[in-house]
């Protein structure tokens, strides 16, 4: 993949913007392993339906929080709690803002136990991911694609 060092774009190696990493079906209450930008990153979606992608590691010790093939800790299937997604090897719950807001064995949770999160939108049946090397908030928002997609469509026997 071309990166904007090979255009002589700037410092950074990926543009800044929005990407489509998939289809909106890919974003399940079970994380799955996804690779964008040279980075290991975790999507998975919370029980209200929001889509999420935080980086794969856990900053305790560096578990993959896709990969779940051996915890006894925490459960197939039961990584997505609420809006929070658990690290198989300890247990520790991590927010829909990346920080850390659960540890099942302490009451003392560190301030840098933190996930970095990145901005995803579903419009169209597929998820956008916002991308920026700085860690940026977007600094516009996604097309709506002229409202062609998403809406029902109509019936025009039902006239109101």
């Amino acid at each position: 993949m071309a990166t904007t060092a090979d255009y002589g774009l700037g410092q950074f190696e990926f543009p800044r913007g929005w990407f489509m990493i998939g289809p909106a079906t890919d974003a399940t209450k079970s994380p799955s392993a996804i690779r964008y930008f040279g980075k290991d990153l975790v999507l998975y979606r919370g029980e209200s339906g929001t889509p999420y992608v935080v980086d794969a590691y856990c900053p305790h010790m560096g578990a993959h929080l896709a990969k779940n093939t051996t915890s006894y800790i925490v459960r197939d299937g039961e990584q997505v709690e609420g809006e929070s997604i658990r690290c198989p090897f300890h247990g520790w719950k991590f927010g829909a803002d990346g920080a850390c807001n659960h540890i099942p064995y302490s009451d003392f949770v560190p301030k840098a136990a933190k996930l970095r999160t990145y901005p995803v939108v579903e419009r169209a049946g597929i998820l956008w991911l916002w991308h920026d090397e700085e860690g940026l908030e977007p600094d516009y928002a996604l097309p709506d694609f002229g409202g062609h997609f998403g809406e029902p469509p109509r019936d025009f026997r039902q006239i109101s």
